[in-house]
């Protein structure tokens, strides 16, 4: 578990508590489909690696750099992210990470949006490496 402050009993839910101490979805996929990378306006930064087939998020693998917020804010994206077709998991919203927690404190909204934002990143990479190829399905 990263350095910093853990949140006082009764700040986050229960799901983030779980996710601070067992983490999903951690690492980096070889051959991505996609990836993408985003700093938030904190510093703090996430890496994304997506493997897409059939149109989907069949797997998704984090690597966040920064706070408790940021890594859990990533590894609960991820989750929601997986399994879900491409136009889904780009509607994918901060506040639903953050209701995925069970809440996150004001001041570390912008972690969720961190999270939601990059996974928008390696989704367009996948967009972009298929233009490239003249295929909608380019590395599955």
């Amino acid at each position: 578990m990263p350095e910093g402050e853990f949140p006082a009993p009764g700040e986050v839910g229960e799901h983030f508590l779980c996710l601070a101490r067992f983490p999903q979805n951690i690492g980096w996929l070889d051959n991505p489909s996609g990836k993408g990378a985003a700093v938030g306006k904190c510093g703090d930064a996430i890496e994304v690696s997506l493997r897409i087939e059939r149109g989907a998020i069949a797997d998704i693998k984090v690597r966040p750099h920064g706070c408790l917020y940021t890594l859990v804010c990533a590894s609960a994206m991820s989750e929601l992210a997986k399994g879900r077709d491409l136009d889904r998991a780009l509607e994918l919203e901060p506040h639903e990470v953050a209701e995925a927690l069970g809440g996150l404190p004001e001041d570390h909204l912008h972690c969720a949006r961190l999270a939601v934002n990059t996974l928008g990143e390696a989704i367009a990479d996948y967009y972009q490496r298929a233009s490239l190829t003249g295929s909608s399905t380019a590395a599955e």
